[in-house]
């Protein structure tokens, strides 16, 4: 990591940056520029010389201001003389003094009121880092199929399930295996024989399956209107076209009336050939819902994206995941990420939570965290006598999540591949600030294959 990284602080407030750097744990040199000075910190391994009053005043000044530049230039720094604090810590403390707020409410490893006035021998000891535990990659398996049947006899309200229409005369390869694939991962097949059969408020995508020509211009007007209802509609639906067809013509006007893609049918009837079909379509299917709910830019500019990359150069997922709880940690008694994967969400890593370690996922489908992974927003406050935030609390490994509880989503690119669940253990909680960014950011790491 030895590429010096800049950017405007109108991407990235001066706390968030210092946040960033004290949860993946740098050493360089970090130079902020602002209208109201100038700041140069010498970071080792996330941590500062504990400042003098003089220079915490000056650094607070510099710190509100949210226009001017940053500058880190990572690189190996002399060992730090002396009582030193994280760099969450010393944002806390230098923002604090003329902030207006209690500044006995702060959670970092300092007390600024003994700081401010010169105080400073034996108050500055080390924070204690989050105490991080991490689960298997390769868990036991779970009931998903269980967990998914009680909720939906419990609590069906509480599913929020991708409702997926096919219009097919001929259902025989849209049953059994495909059918029960496709729930698993949260997804509900509705069969429709004839075009005007589909009813269109209950959709989320439709997938037009036609085994043979079809025998008058009347079917053919009548699948092209069908395809511009879904297309034209409030709100916008992916088409997606299953057949053969040597009409050239044919195609051409589908492809002209908006279906998004084009797909051959099975092979044959034979298990082998409906599974690999049952796979591809899952796909293309799941390529097109991750557009159409990421149909935006990323909550980030490229050049906090690299920042994030370059900070955790070399680093694997695991590491990323410590980064991201350890961030977590300054603010929060609790956190847990889990994985988001095609047929689960799956607990990874965590502290505060002890995690359980025989059921470790729910299954797609549970609206608390469906909300965070399709709109990459974060949800806070939940319903913890609802059916899914008990089974989210068994996964925890807790009996009872507080109502104060959010879910951030860990963003990668345009698509949301974890979640992160924060509470104080029933506390109130703070204004989420610039975490959702950070969490978007430190979660491309984190959720990335290794």
């Amino acid at each position: 990591m030895k590429r010096i990284l800049s950017g405007s602080l109108k991407h990235l407030r001066p706390s968030a940056l210092l946040r960033l750097l004290s949860a993946t744990s740098p050493s360089g040199v970090l130079e902020v520029v602002t209208d109201a000075g100038s700041l140069r910190l010498e970071v080792a391994g996330g941590r500062v010389r504990v400042p003098t009053a003089a220079d915490l005043l000056h650094a607070g000044q510099v710190l509100r201001c949210t226009d001017g530049a940053f500058r880190f230039e990572p690189r190996d720094v002399h060992e730090l003389k002396g009582d030193t604090l994280s760099l969450t810590a010393f944002a806390e403390a230098a923002e604090s003094p003329e902030s207006g707020v209690d500044r006995t409410s702060f959670t970092a490893d300092i007390d600024v009121e003994r700081l401010i006035s010169g105080d400073i021998v034996d108050i500055a000891q080390p924070s204690r880092p989050a105490n991080i535990h991490v689960l298997p990659k390769a868990p036991m398996e779970n009931p998903l199929d269980e967990l998914l049947n009680d909720l939906e006899s419990a609590a069906p309200g509480e599913l929020l399930l991708t409702q997926v229409g096919v219009v097919a005369h001929d259902p025989r390869i849209w049953r059994g295996t495909l059918e029960s694939g496709w729930r698993r991962r949260g997804w509900r097949l509705h069969r429709y024989r004839n075009a005007d059969e589909v009813e269109l408020e209950d959709l989320d995508i439709l997938v037009l399956h036609q085994e043979y020509p079809l025998e008058s211009a009347d079917q053919e007007s009548a699948w092209i209107e069908l395809i511009g209802r879904v297309i034209g509609g409030d709100v916008a639906r992916p088409v997606i076209w299953v057949g053969r067809s040597s009409d050239a013509s044919w195609v051409h006007r589908l492809i002209e009336a908006g279906v998004v893609f084009l797909m051959p049918p099975p092979h044959g009837y034979s298990e082998e050939a409906l599974r690999r079909f049952s796979n591809s379509m899952a796909r293309v299917i799941d390529r097109q819902l991750r557009h159409r709910q990421t149909g935006a830019e990323p909550g980030y500019p490229p050049a906090v994206r690299e920042l994030v990359d370059t900070l955790l150069h070399g680093a694997n997922s695991d590491q990323a995941v410590g980064s991201l709880l350890q961030l977590a940690a300054a603010d929060y008694l609790r956190g847990a990420v889990l994985m988001v994967e095609d047929t689960a969400v799956r607990s990874r890593a965590g502290f505060g939570y002890p995690l359980n370690r025989i059921v470790t996922a729910l299954p797609r489908g549970v609206g608390l965290l469906e909300k965070a992974i399709r709109d990459g927003e974060a949800v806070v406050g939940i319903d913890p006598t609802s059916e899914g935030a008990r089974q989210l609390a068994l996964v925890l490994g807790i009996e009872r999540l507080p109502s104060q509880t959010a879910v951030v989503p860990l963003g990668a690119g345009f698509s949301v591949g974890g979640v992160l669940v924060v509470d104080r253990e029933g506390q109130q909680l703070p204004g989420l600030g610039d975490l959702p960014l950070l969490a978007r950011c430190l979660g491309g790491a984190a959720v990335r294959p290794d």
